[in-house]
């Protein structure tokens, strides 16, 4: 296992397409075929469904993605250590993200930044909510953004951002928008404990007074949460950014109103290296997430 094997994986994810994953990553097709081939000879798992005409992930590629990705991140983090440690002007800021968070969202809230401080290098890290906390708490990360769960006293806090919550069901191919109290009776389909959206989901049923039922399996990825819902196993709420375009969605509303999940930023007050992207949270999130809508 090496670490180009896990870059043509993270190529051939986005990009779906082994010649367009080539090029991006500046080798042969039959490079990175055979690159791709070895890693799945060695897991004894296939990572990527192959056809004529399109590559996708299987269900356990999608549950390794994370791990890949966290991979990568450790490698760009060690070389901007040694930039860092060479060039003590050079600022390395890492910051935590959970899975759940608006990916195109932080890349630009990101690139504008280094757009106006290009003596600051950004490193994203993707985890759960669990080890986000911990490595904020140990310095490992300087910032974390996640969606706002239950209240924790770790550090400082600011609101960046707010997504609205839809529905899948395949039961309803037509409603625009339902009330979450007309849904409490459906049997729902969760991810694991660990992102915040299960809790979230939770949450927003209890708030109905009213029992709700859950699905005894747990989809590994939110792609799998949306496939099984698809396919009748039960309904799953989203925020709109984690739903593939051409599935059926319905926005959730509560007396009217839609609900939202909230996003927020945290990071230990004696961060002072901190400080210029937290400004920078403060003055651009709301515009560049409203560019986004």
């Amino acid at each position: 296992m090496t670490l180009t094997q896990m870059r043509f994986i993270l190529a051939l994810a986005r990009h779906k397409s082994f010649s367009k994953a080539a090029r991006t990553c500046n080798v042969t097709q039959p490079t990175l075929s055979n690159g791709i081939f070895k890693i799945e000879e060695e897991l004894q798992q296939a990572i990527f469904l192959r056809s004529t005409r399109s590559v996708t992930l299987t269900q356990f590629g999608e549950s390794i993605l994370p791990s890949v990705r966290s991979m990568i991140e450790i490698e760009k983090s060690v070389h901007s250590k040694a930039k860092e440690f060479l060039n003590p002007k050079n600022v390395v800021l890492q910051v935590g993200i959970s899975p759940l968070v608006n990916t195109k969202f932080v890349i630009l809230l990101v690139s504008a930044f280094k757009a106006n401080h290009k003596d600051h290098e950004v490193i994203l890290v993707e985890q759960d909510l669990k080890g986000l906390q911990e490595k904020l708490v140990s310095g490992e990360l300087d910032l974390i953004i996640a969606p706002k769960v239950s209240k924790t006293a770790i550090g400082n806090a600011l609101s960046i951002y707010e997504e609205q919550l839809y529905l899948i069901d395949p039961a309803d191919r037509d409603s625009l928008k339902v009330e979450i109290g007309d849904i409490r009776d459906k049997t729902f389909v969760m991810v694991p404990d660990s992102c915040g959206l299960a809790e979230i989901t939770r949450s927003i049923l209890r708030s109905t007074s009213r029992d709700f039922k859950e699905y005894e399996g747990k989809a590994m990825t939110y792609q799998v949460l949306v496939d099984w819902s698809a396919n009748g196993l039960g309904c799953a709420i989203l925020p709109k950014s984690k739903i593939p375009e051409g599935i059926k969605k319905t926005l959730i509303t509560k007396r009217s109103k839609p609900i939202p999940i909230f996003f927020e930023a945290k990071w230990q007050p004696s961060q002072k290296k901190i400080k210029s992207f937290v400004k920078h949270l403060k003055t651009n999130s709301e515009k560049i997430y409203s560019g986004l809508v």
